[in-house]
């Protein structure tokens, strides 16, 4: 009886140690794509910026 519990236990331990592993593996799949979205939103920001700033100096620069 003492040796079927430390083998249900043994198992229960290893279920545990699984579901931890698949909830990091899992919280880092999130972590990556909230960081390309970031990075897609910040690039956009800046390309927008970008194309105002020439905007401007394409009005201010004189044709010859």
């Amino acid at each position: 009886m003492l040796h079927q519990n430390q083998e249900i236990a043994n198992f229960q331990i290893q279920i545990h140690d699984l579901f931890v592993e698949l909830n990091a593996e899992s919280q880092q799949a999130e972590l990556k794509a909230a960081s390309q979205r970031t990075l897609r939103a910040r690039r956009g920001i800046e390309d927008h910026f970008e194309k105002k700033r020439l905007k401007r100096e394409l009005v201010d620069f004189e044709f010859e």
